[in-house]
């Protein structure tokens, strides 16, 4: 059986490999009061905090992150500096999100559309991506800019193992609290 790994997506995203099963699990309502964020997951989240040095200073990443053998669950935020985010075109910043997290996983963007969360700016992206060890996902999407809060909201599937993960499930229900 090959092992889950963690690996950062524009700054984190899971990747897995392995089985899936026929019917999609259960969705229990999660939410994060200092995220700012509720959603419907069918795993146990679990938050790690890091920071990463990025051009504008320190930026903290909260990543919550539940996986099985099926797929890869992740809801993860970070704030930039605001003086920065007012300076900057939302759409820019959605662009280079994108980027980085195509390039971040050895990906190619199959897909994108442009979103609106309670009039913040989003994105919705599919990406095929190459794990580590050379195995082959897809990465389902959801990029929100909300003031100078960036959400990631990621499902990641083996490649054609989509069947009985319920995808949509997870990236529709989140929501702003």
């Amino acid at each position: 059986m090959r092992k889950p790994f963690f690996r950062p997506l524009l700054l984190s995203l899971v990747l897995v490999a392995a089985c899936n099963t026929a019917t999609p699990p259960t969705l229990e309502e999660f939410s994060s009061e200092n995220g700012g964020f509720a959603i419907s997951t069918p795993l146990t989240l679990e938050e790690l905090v890091q920071s990463v040095d990025t051009a504008v200073g320190p930026i903290e990443i909260h990543t919550f992150t539940g996986e099985n053998r099926n797929a890869a669950y992740v809801v993860a935020y970070s704030d930039y500096p605001a003086e920065m985010v007012s300076q900057v075109d939302p759409t820019m910043l959605l662009d280079g999100s994108r980027d980085g997290a195509v390039q971040n996983v050895n990906g190619t963007l199959v897909s994108e559309e442009t979103l609106d969360l309670n009039g913040n700016p989003g994105r919705s992206l599919v990406i095929d991506a190459t794990t580590d060890t050379g195995e082959d996902a897809t990465v389902n999407a959801r990029l929100y800019l909300v003031e100078n809060r960036l959400y990631q909201v990621l499902v990641v599937v083996p490649k054609g193992k989509e069947e009985g993960v319920d995808i949509a499930g997870f990236l529709d229900s989140f929501s702003l609290e």
